[in-house]
């Protein structure tokens, strides 16, 4: 007999997406379809900014047993926060240039 493929319609085939390189076939088909068409490209990311750290904690945690099953919680958003605002301080350090007198 003759070739599966052969038999279906180009209109009827199935558009869904079952990986990701199909998802990205598909975009580019659709972005293909019409090259004359201007393609949007989003604006690049802005500078990653934190708040400063509070001055003062109200919800300040101890190291006495029977804390609730919140504290927990509440203990790992603060220590992400603090890490990532560590983070970005490293990367502002890296991103300065640093100029040193060359002797010629």
């Amino acid at each position: 007999m003759s070739g599966q493929g052969e038999d279906i319609p180009k209109d009827n085939i199935n558009k869904h997406v079952k990986s990701a390189t199909d998802h990205s076939r598909l975009q580019l088909e659709k972005l293909m379809k019409d090259p004359s068409k201007p393609v949007f490209l989003p604006p690049p990311p802005k500078e990653k900014s934190i708040r400063p750290p509070r001055e003062m904690i109200k919800n300040v945690q101890g190291s006495s047993a029977g804390a609730g099953s919140g504290e927990f919680h509440v203990y790992k958003a603060s220590r992400r926060r603090e890490y990532e605002r560590l983070k970005l301080m490293e990367e502002q350090k890296t991103k300065v240039p640093t100029f040193t007198l060359s002797q010629t």
